[in-house]
This record gives structure tokens, sequence and C-alpha cells, in this order.
């Protein structure tokens, strides 16, 4: 399943809520793959196994399974997770990209490609249920990183 959505960070027609800067955008898309504690619904343990510059490796564990990724950082553009597949997690990966048609105007476009262990069709009607739980957990994404930046006080450029 191929799938794309894009959500508004900044409405520069509304005042009462706070613009976050593309630096603030950047550091909580970092923080959402670092620190997935704060994300990642249903999440146990986990652990960074490496990390370098552009990239880092992880292992989280969700309800009934272990799943492996590698996350790779284009600074201040996009964040691509890579799902490793195993025999029971049939893979996938998901790119977040900043957009900014005009000055402060922030848009994060979410990319998903998902993977079935079984292949069972082109389409299923299952796919749109995962389609809105996507969409769901991207918005919850950027409100936590609205919230976060605005709650370590860092409002400034």
């Amino acid at each position: 399943m191929q799938f794309e959505h894009v959500i508004q960070v900044n409405d520069l027609t509304d005042q009462s809520i706070a613009n976050l800067t593309r630096k603030q955008l950047w550091d909580g898309l970092v923080s959402r793959a670092t620190a997935p504690e704060h994300y990642v619904i249903g999440l146990g343990d986990y652990e960074l196994d490496w990390q370098d510059d552009k990239r880092l490796k992880r292992s989280l564990e969700l309800p009934g399974l272990m799943v492996e990724d590698l996350v790779t950082f284009q600074e201040e553009e996009s964040v691509h997770y890579e799902i490793l597949p195993t025999a029971t997690v049939p893979g996938g990966n998901l790119t977040m990209t900043i957009e900014e048609p005009e000055p402060e105007s922030l848009f994060v476009r979410f990319s998903y490609c998902a993977r079935y262990v079984d292949e069972i069709g082109e389409e299923l009607p299952y796919d749109l249920f995962v389609q809105q739980a996507y969409v769901a957990a991207d918005i919850d994404t950027i409100q936590i990183i609205r919230n976060r930046t605005i709650e370590h006080g860092a409002n400034t450029q």
C-alpha cells in the first residue's frame, strides 16, 4: 500500500496559534526518531542501537512484535524510516518531508509504503483503516512537536 498526505503546521492567517520555525519543526521530527516514547502509542522498551549525524538504527518493542528500523536524516528537509523486514514484520517505509511553499508557511508531507506478510491483493478494505490511523498519528505528531516546543520555551528563531 502506498499512501501520502500533507499536514499544515503553520497557518499564517490564524494569529491565535504560535508558528513554529523550520528549525523547531526539524528538531521535533528528529525527536520523533530519537525519543519515540513521546510519539509511539503502545511502545514498550526501545533501544537506539547506533547513531551518527545522518542515520540511526532502532529496536522498538511494540504490542506483540519487535520492529527494527533505520532512520535517515536529511538536515532540515526530511526524515526517512525504513522498517527492516523479518519473518513477522514485512517491512515498509515512511518519509516525512518539510515543505515551505512561502516563507514560514510550513507543511509536512507524510509518504508511506506499507507491505504485508502475505500477498493478498493490491488494495484491501483494511488499507483505508490503516490510512486513517496513519493520518491520526501524524496529526498527533505535529501537535506533540508544537506542545513540546512551547513547554521547553523554544519559541525563538
